[in-house]
């Protein structure tokens, strides 16, 4: 088990990485995978040893070794929090099918993440990836079902319904295209008993972190992707917390 957690960690630490070059690229149109690493400062390629996560960091000085450019903790911090979430799936499901296809949604989540954080952008890779390591878990899942294309269709109208209906009540938009279109993933993700539960979270979190944002000095818009993506995660590793609500009804 030792052995494997640290393959984990490893595991983690490595898609890590490409959080944080995805989550910085995909928003400015840059290609992902065929350009190579760089500096973002003086555009000089990146050798081997620039490019262990976090202990390049770590042992460069926190700096550049080409022009000396302090290099942004963003980088360490997603490189561990994305080792901290596949350590988390595994602790909980083990190496399993499921568990793996959640990782790799986790690995975009980040994405969506640090990208709207940054940029007030999700990217359309992001639910394209997203889309379909729905439909394989659902159909590893064994929940492969009609009310999929419900889900989908209700989440989709749902998310239209809010960014059209709050820019007509007071002038500006509530949820920006990039939200409707991952409403509509979530409804391909989540059966339809979880959506309750999905938006009540959302819409808790979306209130702590706005406040956050504010306090941050960062204005009164804030970006409301991480905390859909966090729901989501939230709902899809808590089912049972998902299903509360219906215990709540049942024994009432």
């Amino acid at each position: 088990m030792l052995f494997e957690l640290l393959i984990v960690i490893c595991a983690g630490l490595v898609f890590g990485s490409f959080v944080t070059c995805a989550s910085y690229r995909l928003p400015l149109e840059i290609d992902v995978i065929k350009k190579p690493s760089y500096c973002p400062n003086c555009q000089i390629k990146l050798g081997f040893k620039d490019l262990f996560p976090v202990l390049s960091w770590i042992f460069s000085g926190r700096k550049c070794r080409h022009c000396a450019t302090k290099i942004s903790v963003r980088y360490p911090l997603i490189e561990l929090a994305t080792a901290g979430v596949f350590t988390f799936l595994y602790l909980r499901y083990g190496i399993t099918i499921q568990s793996i296809i959640l990782a790799a949604a986790s690995v975009m989540l980040m994405v969506m993440i640090v990208a709207d954080l940054e940029h007030f952008i999700i990217p359309d890779c992001v639910h394209l990836t997203l889309l379909p390591l729905a439909l394989f878990y659902r159909y590893i899942d064994g929940t492969f079902s009609p009310d999929i294309l419900w889900g989908f269709l209700l989440m989709l109208g749902l998310g239209l319904f809010l960014h059209y209906g709050y820019s007509h009540l007071r002038g500006r938009s509530m949820l920006g295209y990039g939200d409707v279109k991952f409403f509509a993933i979530v409804g391909v993700w989540l059966d339809l008993s979880a959506i309750p539960m999905f938006l009540l979270f959302a819409g808790v979190l979306g209130v702590v972190l706005g406040l956050i944002w504010r306090m941050m000095g960062k204005g009164p818009v804030f970006p409301f992707g991480p905390a859909l993506a966090i729901s989501l995660f939230i709902c899809l590793t808590y089912p049972e917390v998902v299903n509360l609500m219906y215990l709540i009804n049942y024994y009432r």
